[in-house]
């Protein structure tokens, strides 16, 4: 596919000799992997800017480059699908191809299908039911969250989990949340008590962290943000090793940097009728780089 760059973003780099030991030798090979947002396929007509049956043809063209670079891995940040079932049996075939091991999370789409069907997501997704893992690579721990965990789409209608989202999201508009809608979603207090003893491991074994989520937590008040944005941030926010938070959602994307966390919002593959939107993320000991394409800006970010 053809590359266009759109930005580039260069942060001053910190010295090798300032740096601390995270990430274990500098002198190993960094950590690559390759990342998409947002495909949201249907085999339906393009609404607005989204346009659904072109996501088969991007992501063809998207595995066909990843391909061609070493990868650790590649991870889609949630939406694979729009809606309908039967849309995953159109685009996982696609993933397949894929020569590097692939990590998903759950997006808000990806449930957009019948009750009966709910419950068989995660299989169509060749993931995990409880949608929160872990695993350390290259001194590298990486955290893939579900934020649909606690929500009114990831259940049945008459599921008791829906029923209490559903006042929780009331709660939280009462509240004033812009986020406290439905197509949002949040984390429960177990989800977020894994978390910690994940960030607590890293810390303890010198380990830098990317977090992976479907949802924005920043800036504050954003009407994409996980419902429990604000205490997401506050958790990451005492630990140093927190490189980066990565997620979708938000079609049109975002950056930014708190307390020395890089917090990236890739573009939504859907978006654009002909330019493609994924990128290569490499991590070094001193910074991570993105290398964007199609309308996915380039980055560097110093660590």
């Amino acid at each position: 596919m053809q590359r266009r760059k759109f930005l580039k973003l260069t942060l001053p780099l910190v010295l090798s000799s300032e740096l601390g030991a995270f990430g274990g030798d500098q002198k190993s090979e960094p950590l690559r992997f390759g990342v998409i947002a947002d495909p949201q396929y249907a085999d339906k007509d393009t609404r607005g800017n989204r346009h659904y049956r072109q996501s088969l043809v991007k992501l063809e063209a998207a595995v066909q480059e990843l391909n061609a670079h070493p990868l650790d891995f590649v991870v889609t940040l949630g939406d694979v699908i729009d809606e309908d079932y039967a849309s995953f049996s159109e685009i996982m075939p696609r993933y397949a191809k894929l020569k590097a091991k692939h990590y998903k999370v759950f997006g808000n789409h990806d449930f957009e299908v019948d009750d009966k069907d709910k419950g068989s997501v995660a299989q169509a997704m060749g993931m995990p039911d409880e949608g929160y893992y872990s695993l350390v690579q290259r001194g590298w721990r990486l955290i893939f969250l579900d934020g649909t965990e606690v929500s009114t789409f990831r259940y049945p209608s008459d599921d008791p989990r829906t029923q209490q989202a559903e006042k929780q999201r009331k709660k939280l508009k009462q509240a004033g949340k812009r986020q406290a809608v439905s197509w949002n979603g949040g984390m429960s207090d177990k989800q977020m008590a894994w978390l910690k003893q994940q960030l607590d491991a890293a810390k303890a074994a010198n380990e830098r962290v990317v977090v992976f989520n479907h949802f924005p937590v920043l800036p504050m008040g954003d009407g994409h943000n996980l419902w429990n944005a604000e205490e997401l941030v506050e958790l990451l926010d005492q630990y140093d090793q927190v490189a980066a938070y990565m997620n979708g959602h938000n079609h049109k994307g975002n950056y930014l940097e708190k307390n020395d966390t890089h917090y990236l919002n890739f573009k939504g593959m859907v978006e654009n009728p002909v330019e493609s939107a994924y990128a290569l993320v490499t991590c070094f000991a001193d910074r991570i780089e993105v290398e964007g394409y199609g309308i996915e800006p380039d980055r560097k970010l110093a660590l």
